[in-house]
């Protein structure tokens, strides 16, 4: 094994949060925008289960940094690849921890394919907010958080393919487990 070789536990974890998050963010666009009301509660409870793979994740990647670049690399870049990493572990924990806030403190209640985590706040069959501001503040978050993870994604994507198509080099190849 060499030195820029990935283990199979860095890898797997990256593929199947990358995988989830994507899917997630998908789904929540499309419900958003086309309100598509019956999958929020799917949505919600792959969230939560999301956290499953997560936090070993982001355990993992704080207790071991983040991999030696494969290609030397300038300064700048070499922070803003560092930078953009930690954004994106970041982002992968506060979207489904900003989405149970949301969720339990609006009312909403969170369910696990019918375990109940949180029961649902209902008044006069209206759903009512536990703590409206905490509500707002994690339905906005939730929200901000999707687009900005997005971006972020996008940009990963896209430093990938770069890595691969122009610089020629092992980064993504690294991450497929083929260096």
């Amino acid at each position: 094994m060499n030195q820029h070789t990935l283990s199979t536990t860095t890898r797997l974890l990256h593929w199947l949060v990358g995988l989830t998050m994507l899917s997630l963010i998908m789904v929540g666009f499309y419900m958003v925008n086309l309100e598509a009301w019956a999958l929020y509660p799917i949505h919600k409870a792959l969230g939560v289960l999301a956290l499953l793979l997560i936090l070993p994740r982001a355990i993992y990647r704080v207790k071991r940094g983040l991999p030696k670049p494969v290609a030397e690399m300038s300064v700048t870049m070499q922070k803003l690849s560092h930078g953009a990493h930690w954004l994106l572990l970041l982002g992968t924990l506060l979207m489904p921890i900003s989405g149970m806030l949301y969720s339990g403190f609006g009312g909403y209640g969170i369910d696990i394919f019918g375990l109940i985590l949180v029961h649902e706040n209902i008044v006069n069959d209206e759903v009512v907010a536990i703590n409206e501001l905490i509500f707002v503040i994690a339905k906005n978050a939730h929200s901000l958080i999707g687009y900005a993870l997005s971006a972020l994604i996008v940009a990963h994507i896209g430093a990938a393919i770069k890595h691969h198509a122009i610089d020629k080099d092992e980064t993504l190849r690294r991450m497929l487990g083929k260096a």
